[in-house]
């Protein structure tokens, strides 16, 4: 790999970069920059190239179906080309990358337009953690002159939560800002707030949602209190895998997020030996507790996801488990 990709391999596995969305990008980005880099003589050289930048890319985060659909639209297209020529490759490949970048941001505009209709005048919604794809649902609300207000959980242990709550008061949007545990005392005593949005990190043939560590937690105090919760996101989401019983993995984050040295030594740990850490990026949240995906499709049912999707992905080809297995 060149070094330009390395970089990017570590600033996706270090969360330099955040959000599916970016890291998506980055890593398409990063698989032109290595491509245009090859000294390929042949087709079949290049393919193959392209293949293990692939491999390499999509190990940065484990958790991240969209990074991996990303880099398999732009290889799928290589390989159904006709080109035979390696500099034709490249140039098909660099106009992808671009493509996949122009095709995200049209995606978020037509998510916003489906999901600011969710939010009404005088009302409260609730949101988890930092989505690109929320931030522009919630601005064109506020650009269509919605009286609203949003509250933030701050997101431990890396305070994502944080990043939303400067974006949207800086944008003009009322914003209070709470703790990851104060979400169900919001939900009982907030009596406008009947709406909950979240992101998306994956979605499962199920229409189960993987998202930031709490949102389970938070879709049944939102199921018990009789709110309505969406999960605003691409349908690019969606794992395949999922289709042939494999679980989609959570992401295990290093102890030093959640217990740093400062941390440790105000705990004043005799014996820090005893003391472990786990730090799951994400949790699983079932179907039943979801209202409804919103995605640039319109808003879909979590049953109904799959379905939804299935002809953009190719699901019907056998050969695609080959390119997803892990």
């Amino acid at each position: 790999m060149i070094p330009a990709v390395r970089k990017s391999f570590e600033r996706i596995r270090k969360l330099k970069i955040q959000g599916a969305w970016n890291v998506a990008l980055e890593s398409v980005k990063a698989l032109d920059l290595e491509m245009q880099a090859s000294n390929a003589k042949t087709r079949e050289e290049f393919l193959k190239q392209m293949q293990a930048a692939i491999l390499f890319l999509r190990a940065s985060r484990p958790t991240e179906p969209a990074l991996r659909n990303a880099l398999r639209f732009v290889f799928s297209k290589a390989r159904k080309s006709k080109e035979q020529g390696v500099e034709k490759l490249k140039e098909l490949v660099e106009n992808e990358a671009r493509n996949y970048a122009f095709q995200s941001m049209e995606t978020k505009k037509k998510i916003a337009e489906f999901g600011c209709r969710l939010v009404e005048s005088d009302s409260s919604v609730l949101i988890h953690c930092h989505s690109s794809t929320i931030m522009q649902v919630l601005k064109k609300a506020k650009d269509e002159r919605k009286k609203f207000r949003v509250y933030c959980t701050e997101t431990r242990p890396l305070y994502q939560g944080r990043i939303s709550a400067r974006e949207l008061s800086d944008y003009g949007i009322k914003t209070t800002l709470i703790v990851d545990s104060a979400a169900n005392y919001l939900l009982s005593t907030v009596n406008d707030l009947d709406l909950v949005l979240v992101g998306a990190d994956a979605i499962t043939s199920s229409g189960d949602l993987v998202n930031k560590i709490g949102t389970s937690q938070l879709a049944l105090s939102a199921f018990e209190h009789g709110k309505k919760l969406y999960s605003c996101t691409g349908t690019h989401k969606f794992d395949p895998l999922t289709l042939w019983g494999v679980p989609e993995p959570i992401e295990q984050r290093a102890k030093e997020e959640l217990l740093s040295n400062a941390e440790r030594k105000l705990l004043k740990l005799k014996n820090p030996k005893n003391l472990s850490v786990l730090n799951p990026a994400f949790d699983l949240t079932p179907a039943k507790y979801i209202t409804g995906y919103v995605t640039e499709i319109g808003i879909l049912p979590p049953q109904g996801f799959t379905a939804a999707v299935w002809k953009e992905f190719d699901l019907d080809k056998g050969e695609l488990f080959d390119f997803y297995k892990r």
